[in-house]
């Protein structure tokens, strides 16, 4: 529980209106990206932040390691020490993006550990056990149902084999959590299958930084681009993801960029649809908002309406800010529409967007002061992927 000064300290730092503002912004987009990495810094923060604040999208942070073998600028912890602090670092981090971390290793004790560096991917999943990861990964994936994943690294020669060994399963992953034949166990955990509908790599090579890479990235499909800087701070994209990244002290993270710009190529390796196909935006070809699930197929025309109206509705807040009390009366109805959507579907359709809606409905209503506008937005459970009885 914080003291009084720490109370003070979060009121200052925390003003209502970038609060109101912060929450505000998770409503236009109903899509979830994942970005995968092996070790707390692995996620892509520049990125991830304009996803978040520019586009509005829920973001997950899915980590396979807890980065007990790396190494600690700030002290002598080793080992599960280590872990265990930059665990934490990895959450704030996460927290400052409005972000939620799926954690797939457990610690030192556990397979899907840190043990160094490496620049064998084979020999990582020897370690960790290909099956054991695939599978919790499966299992991220039906928890969090994102549309997009992304790879923070390539599998090539000359990469950390940690980092290569999660790019390969993050794919490998894919069609096996759409499968309701694979892993039946998660059934137990409430998870049903999940197709992702976008599965990216990143058109950036890691040579020149920590990592060799002795191939080149694949061809840019498509860029993640943002013209204006974020509304509260003022700042680029990528100074957002600066002060995210700057919470990973332990690695000597965070550094102030002079006139950054806010751009990201991506190659597009699978589409769930088909081929990949042109494209301008990684949202196109996905249901992005409120409006685009109305269409979706099977809806009849009450819960469809009721959509469209509560688009307008959240269209209607995000013009009255910082006016609460308009922002009040949208947001109320438009979570009633929403709620009554619901009520309409069928079981397909509940299985299709259901999730969406539901997160919509709970964005809707945490507008208030009541919560920082930074605290990841879901899972309300723990953030550990949750073993399987």
């Amino acid at each position: 529980m914080l003291d009084d000064h720490k109370r003070l300290a979060r009121a200052v730092h925390q003003p209502a209106l970038v609060r109101l503002h912060r929450a505000l912004s998770r409503l236009p987009s109903v899509l979830t990206v994942m970005n995968t990495g092996a070790h707390p810094d692995d996620e892509e923060n520049e990125m991830l932040a304009a996803l978040r604040f520019a586009f509005g999208m829920r973001i997950v942070v899915a980590c396979s390691t807890r980065g007990e073998g790396g190494q600690n600028a700030l002290g002598p912890e080793r080992g599960a020490a280590l872990g265990a602090l930059r665990t934490a670092e990895m959450e704030e981090a996460a927290r400052r993006i409005d972000a939620d971390v799926a954690w797939l290793g457990h610690g030192p004790d556990d397979p899907v550990h840190d043990f160094g560096f490496s620049k064998n991917g084979d020999e990582t999943l020897r370690r960790w056990g290909e099956q054991r990861i695939v599978e919790r990964l499966v299992r991220a994936y039906r928890q969090y149902r994102p549309d997009v994943v992304i790879p923070t690294f390539l599998d090539v020669p000359g990469q950390h084999g940690h980092h290569r060994a999660m790019t390969r399963a993050a794919e490998t992953a894919l069609d096996l959590a759409a499968d309701l034949s694979a892993f039946p166990e998660h059934a137990s955990l409430g998870l049903r299958p999940w197709q992702v509908s976008k599965f990216y790599l990143p058109a950036w090579s890691g040579a020149g930084y920590a990592y060799d890479d002795e191939a080149p990235p694949p061809p840019a499909t498509v860029s993640v681009q943002v013209a204006h800087r974020d509304e509260v701070t003022g700042l680029a994209y990528q100074q957002l993801g600066e002060w995210s990244r700057a919470a990973h002290a332990s690695q000597g993270m965070g550094v102030w960029r002079d006139k950054p710009v806010d751009h990201w190529s991506l190659h597009l390796k699978r589409w769930a649809d088909g081929s990949p196909t042109n494209e301008s935006d990684i949202r196109d070809h996905l249901p992005a908002t409120l409006a685009d699930l109305a269409a979706t197929a099977g809806l009849t025309d009450a819960p469809a309406a009721a959509l469209r109206e509560a688009q307008e509705r959240i269209d209607d807040a995000l013009a009255a800010f910082p006016d609460r009390q308009r922002i009040g009366v949208s947001l109320s109805r438009a979570a009633h529409l929403i709620e009554s959507s619901l009520k309409e579907l069928d079981r397909h359709a509940i299985d299709l967007i259901g999730h969406r809606l539901e997160r919509k409905v709970r964005n809707s209503t945490q507008r208030s002061s009541r919560r920082p506008p930074t605290q990841p937005e879901q899972p309300s459970k723990a953030h550990a992927t949750p073993e399987p009885a």
